[in-house]
């Protein structure tokens, strides 16, 4: 890794921890993980782990890609649903995971959502809202007025909602009705298709294949403070490795299985820097994956990772904020001494 390449690695770092910062300060991060706390320990079910359906995550079939192709990112048609949501701006990924979260702390296993959670607030629905429970980082340059937060906000859950529709993962209904993003319908997030009509969310029952995900990662913050890729990310661990040992995803498994692209395995330094992983890196590999002394005619061995099972159980926010603090200082991920 170059000096340079190092300095815009601290740099965006930095920013980033200043967002993070800002998210808790100024935006109400605290009180939306707060609720996100309430709605599970309110609900029906409340449920200690949040299950993926493995479809929502990995091809069934996974493709046979070119194996020039596996640092690139597999072709759209060709990614599972979660890789279809990794996107260089908006939240759809977490407005999603959030709606999941939502529909299993309210329902009980093989049953459908009922939905009906609205966007933002109105004197006919003084409940909670998704204002409440999914955090935006504010766009654009300058200050923002509290209206003008909110207006935001709620511009990007409605880009998030248009992103799920277009990918099969929700439904609105027709462009009659007022509020129409507020009447929108989960379907099965593993992308089913029966026919000619469209499959609705039911809550994942117990025979199903599932990736359980600890509830704190809804809870803790973890799904509003990382970024899509560490997501991706995260989620991929802990589906090969559920907690059991040391795992390795290779290129192609990463790509074909998950479709995921190289920059998303990257991510788990930072993931270890937050707690989350713990990994094993070969004795000559360096941080920035190149290798030490490299002979072509040697066999590479692939970093092995392990998932944390109490790293979830951390406040997120305070753990992310200073190891990117961390990483700006020190130009490499590392974690802070006090976690």
């Amino acid at each position: 890794m170059t000096g340079w390449d190092m300095t815009q690695g601290g740099e965006r770092a930095a920013r980033r921890a200043e967002a993070v910062r800002a998210l808790v300060r100024d935006r109400g991060l605290r009180e939306i993980t707060a609720t996100a706390g309430e709605l599970h320990a309110a609900g029906p079910v409340r449920p200690e782990t949040i299950r993926l359906r493995a479809g929502y995550l990995e091809n069934r079939t996974p493709s046979l890609l070119h194996p020039g192709s596996v640092r690139r990112r597999p072709p759209e048609h060709l990614r599972p649903p979660l890789a279809r949501l990794l996107l260089p701006q908006g939240v759809a990924l977490r407005f999603h995971l959030m709606a999941l979260f939502a529909a299993q702390c309210g329902t009980r296993p093989g049953r459908a959502w009922p939905g009906g959670v609205p966007l933002g607030r109105r004197a006919a629905h003084p409940g909670t809202t998704w204002l409440d429970l999914v955090a935006v980082s504010p766009t654009g340059e300058g200050p923002m007025t509290a209206s003008q937060y909110t207006a935001n906000k709620l511009r990007q859950f409605r880009s998030a909602l248009t992103v799920l529709t277009r990918h099969g993962l929700t439904e609105l209904p027709g462009p009659g009705p007022r509020r129409r993003y507020d009447g929108f319908r989960l379907l099965a997030e593993d992308g089913r298709n029966p026919g000619a009509g469209v499959a609705e969310y039911r809550v994942p029952e117990r025979a199903e294949d599932t990736l359980a995900v600890p509830v704190e990662f809804f809870t803790r913050g973890w799904v509003q403070v990382l970024t899509p890729s560490e997501t991706a990310a995260y989620l991929m661990w802990l589906r090969l490795g559920g907690g059991s040992g040391y795992v390795i995803a290779g290129e192609s498994r990463r790509a074909a299985r998950f479709g995921l692209s190289r920059d998303v395995q990257d991510t788990a330094r930072a993931l270890e820097a937050f707690g989350l992983l713990s990994i094993l890196k070969p004795d000559r590999r360096r941080t920035d994956g190149t290798w030490h002394r490299y002979d072509a005619a040697e066999p590479l061995y692939a970093d092995r990772v392990h998932v944390l099972p109490d790293g979830p159980r951390a406040w997120a926010p305070a753990v992310v904020e200073k190891a990117l603090r961390k990483r700006a200082a020190l130009g490499a991920w590392a974690k802070p001494l006090d976690l």
